[in-house]
């Protein structure tokens, strides 16, 4: 299920200070520690590159642990602006070329779909 929203300010999205993207993900059957790993060490890292090369001006990874394993992860990613959001997708195909070929890093060879559903995705206009 993919539901946009925008919070218009009502300014231009241009004026806005800020363009954040907000994925929603729920931790699946008790896989706490392989979505954890997985977004750290994947998704976090390919932020972290992107926020060193200028593509991305800001990104967090929050997560809420329950006692069942199962909790939820937020997923946000911040561009200063319009041109930044929409040249996302070329400028994170150039950050995710990985030299060494290892493709994700997994924990205990779970894949994404063992472990995860983004249940809801975002944009946001933040000030």
């Amino acid at each position: 299920m993919r539901i946009t929203l925008c919070l218009l300010l009502l300014q231009p999205l241009s004026a806005a200070a800020e363009i954040l993207t907000i994925d929603f993900v729920k931790v699946l059957d008790g896989n706490e520690a392989e979505a954890v790993y997985y977004y750290e060490q994947n998704w976090q890292r390919y932020r972290v590159k992107a926020l060193e090369k200028g593509y991305i001006s800001s990104y967090r990874l929050l997560i809420k642990t329950s006692a069942d394993g199962n909790g939820d992860i937020l997923l946000i990613t911040g561009y200063a602006d319009e041109a930044m959001y929409a040249a996302r997708e070329e400028n994170f195909a150039l950050v995710m070329q990985d030299p060494e070929g290892d493709g994700p890093r997994l924990l205990n060879q779970k894949t994404p779909g063992e472990f995860r559903e983004v249940f809801d995705e975002g944009l946001y206009i933040g000030d």
